[in-house]
Order: structure tokens, then sequence, then C-alpha cells
């Protein structure tokens, strides 16, 4: 795809480098090393409430959120011959949360097609859109993101937002479309959250997005990690299984290829 759409890419961890022995003064004796200072029990309550990788990425979803708002975009033969792959906006099947105010939406492409794509993002009571995109050829199949930062849109917070994905074969004819929808809603995290989340990175960050029901900043954070680090097998098979707890079994399963 040409505009500015993110493929993600497979994953990688960086490797901490090695701790290095310091070398002693030249003809004096080495210093001894400093005490180490006990964490509080504030900071250790806090470690202890903050999930860790090592025991996966494990989404809770938030009570009270409008259920039933995902649909999947079938693929298949439309006029002309043409057949088109299957599309998947990656949410869970109720409204999903962001802390972001521009935050990234994701979306899984089941194969390749030539056929002209559009991601467009509906305000409610709004009859313009608030952001439409389009390129002419959708490319490859994998999963694909697109930042609400770089074209500047920004949500509000409380509001549910709708956001498409399609492919369009042919622009006079839009029952042809093979059309994705799911909604995203920007919700204010707590001053706790938000102290913890400012020191917490990678993986770490994903897992604890994902225990405070934000799901579109922990895939954003997982999927991070990959960019960064794209050799790391282990990081793609934790998206997957994020992917496989809401059952978007289709985009889990190119993870674990």
């Amino acid at each position: 795809m040409k505009f500015v759409l993110g493929i993600v890419v497979p994953l990688v961890l960086s490797v901490s480098a090695p701790a290095e022995t310091p070398t002693p003064p030249a003809g004096g004796t080495p210093s001894p090393a400093p005490a180490l200072t006990p964490a509080t029990p504030a900071a250790a309550k806090a470690a202890a409430a903050t999930p860790s990788r090592r025991h996966g990425i494990s989404y809770n979803p938030p009570k009270g959120l409008m259920t039933g708002t995902r649909i999947n975009g079938d693929g298949g033969s439309r006029g002309g011959g043409v057949k088109l792959p299957a599309l998947y906006v990656l949410t869970p099947d109720a409204t999903a949360l962001t802390t972001r105010a521009q935050p990234s939406l994701f979306w899984y492409q089941s194969g390749p097609a030539a056929t002209r794509f559009e991601l467009t993002v509906f305000e409610p009571k709004k009859a313009k859109p608030l952001l439409r995109v389009g390129v002419e050829k959708a490319g490859d199949a994998g999963i694909h993101r697109l930042s609400l930062e770089k074209y500047k849109v920004t949500l509000t917070p409380g509001v549910v937002y709708k956001w498409t994905v399609a492919l369009v074969p042919d622009v006079a004819n839009r029952s042809q479309n093979v059309i994705a929808i799911g909604t995203i809603q920007r919700t204010e995290p707590d001053a706790r959250l938000a102290a913890t989340l400012a020191t917490t990175e990678g993986p770490d960050k994903a897992a604890l997005y994902a225990s405070k029901g934000f799901w579109y900043d922990a895939l954003e954070a997982i999927s991070d990690a990959i960019d960064a680090a794209p050799a790391d097998k282990s990081l793609r098979a934790q998206r997957a299984k994020l992917l496989e707890q809401v059952d978007l079994k289709a985009a889990a399963a190119s993870d674990r290829k």
C-alpha cells in the first residue's frame, strides 16, 4: 500500500547487553559495591501489580461496553470474476478502549489484492467521515496498521467511533465491497495507571494495557515491540495469543507461521 500504512513486520526483542565487571583503579583496592536500597512498600506493591510478559498477555475486557460491534469482511468471488480476500478489523466483538488521543488501527487481510482499499473513521451524528483514506491497490496479505497521528486525527474521550476497512472492486457498485467494521472509544487512565505505564516498556507494557482492558494500546505496544525486533518469534507468538483471546484466529495463525 502506498499511503501511510505501516505493515506490521515480524517481531524481535532486543537482547540485554551482558553486565560488565567494574575495573578497579590502578594500584588500588576496588571500592565496595554500593548498597542496594530496599524497595518501598508502595513500589513493591506497584511492581507486583504490573503484569509480566513471562505470564503472557491476558486481555481483561471491561464490563458494560456495547457488544456485537465487530463485523468481519467475508471475501470470495465478485462480479466480473474478481476474487477478493477476507478482511478483519483487529478488535474484540465489543467496543474496545484506548488511552491515546491518536492511536493506531489494525486489520488483517487474508490474501493479496490488486483492488482499491479504503479506511474510514466515522464520528457519531456527523455526516462527513472524520477520516477517509485509500489506495488503488490493497497490496499484500498480513496484519496492517494505520496511525491516526499521521493524519492528525484526534479522538475525543467518551465518544464511540466506528471505523471500517474495505476492498472496493467497483467504486460505482459499492454492494460488491468486502468490508469489516469495528469500534473504538478513548478513555483516560487513572493517575496510578498512568504513572505505572510511564515506567513500563515493550511486552510488559502490552500486558499491563491488556490487563486493564485497553485493547488498542495493548495491540499497539506488542506490535511496536515486533517492529523493533523482527527476529524474535516469541513476540509474534504473544501477539497471536492476544488475538486468539478475541477469536481472531486467522490473524493469529498468520503470526504463528
